[in-house]
């Protein structure tokens, strides 16, 4: 198949170009470059014999960057981060969502088979606090915006727009649409924008007291190299029509870690042990997300690394 990946010099996106390349599809990695990784993507470009294409510039603003038909589009090129999106609410929700419509315009003009839109828990994460959403979390759950107002829902709000221009879009492109909600995803070549690399950077630079925030919340975290296969895997099934409609699906790993014990396992990979100084979580962050994988298990799909490896992983890269 010939497939397009759109922020494939991200954290998820460069793992997925890998797991597909694997699989003998044929690839067009879109990347703007702006958060790295890009000479990542050019040097996997540079070995795969002619399969991979990689192309930076920012399509929103090119819409001829989406050169080509494509029998599946995968669109993870999205503004991340808590830290980023508190600061810069409008540009988030006018990114994320621009870059959507001229990726979901293109699959109706196109006639792509599949769009793959990449969502987040965030979408249903203020149910949680409030009572009526389930942990673990299934697919099926009522998404909400906790307080509108608040800059860090910016990105939660363009991801459920999102979700539903896909299935709009869909209707008109004749396409499967499938949502695939993220939680928690990390690697060694992540930013310093998520818990981890946060926790690993304070570890370089021997913060004691260490501060945790909202030690008493829960995440489940899920390796990059792991996510690029559940996506295959998703792939996979929509192309042997156990998935042919599209759907709801969540991406991420069933097993429930405190942060205090996520950063007690920091401490263990690096060899650290400070002080913690345990403060309030943010405003916005809910207090437990753990997704029910159930719908991904029953295609086939396992995590294989370990959080304790992953971490380890992490560390080795971040002191390079």
């Amino acid at each position: 198949m010939r497939i397009l990946v759109t922020g494939g010099a991200g954290v998820i996106g460069f793992e997925l170009v890998r797991a597909l390349l694997q699989r003998g599809h044929e690839l067009v990695a879109l990347d703007s470059g702006i958060k790295g990784g890009f000479e990542d993507l050019e040097r996997l470009a540079a070995a795969s014999a002619g399969k991979l294409r990689a192309v930076r510039g920012d399509f929103a603003r090119e819409p001829k960057l989406l050169d080509g038909t494509f029998d599946a589009i995968f669109h993870l090129a999205a503004i991340v981060g808590v830290r980023y999106v508190t600061d810069h609410p409008y540009e988030t929700m006018a990114v994320n969502m621009r870059t959507t419509l001229a990726v979901l315009d293109h699959a109706i003009a196109t006639r792509s088979k599949a769009v793959f839109f990449a969502s987040s828990s965030e979408n249903y994460a203020a149910g949680v606090d409030r009572g009526y959403v389930s942990v673990p979390t299934p697919e099926n759950v009522v998404l909400t915006i906790d307080d509108v107002a608040l800059p860090r829902w910016s990105y939660a709000a363009s991801k459920i727009a999102g979700e539903s221009a896909l299935f709009g879009a869909a209707r008109l492109g004749g396409f499967a649409p499938v949502v695939v909600r993220f939680h928690n995803v990390y690697g060694p070549r992540m930013g310093p924008t998520h818990v981890i690399p946060e926790f690993l950077e304070r570890v370089r630079q021997r913060a004691d007291p260490f501060p945790v925030y909202g030690p008493e919340q829960t995440r489940s975290f899920l390796y990059a190299e792991d996510c690029g296969r559940a996506l295959a895997t998703v792939l996979d099934a929509v192309l042997d029509g156990r998935m042919a409609q599209g759907g709801l699906i969540n991406i991420g790993s069933s097993l429930e870690t405190r942060i205090e014990d996520l950063a007690q396992t920091v401490f263990d990979v690096t060899g650290f042990h400070p002080r913690v100084d345990a403060r309030p979580a943010p405003p916005g962050s809910v207090a437990r997300r753990v997704p029910d994988t159930s719908k991904l298990n029953a295609l086939g799909f396992r995590p294989s690394t370990a959080l304790l490896d992953g971490i380890r992983a992490c560390w080795t890269a971040h002191r390079q």
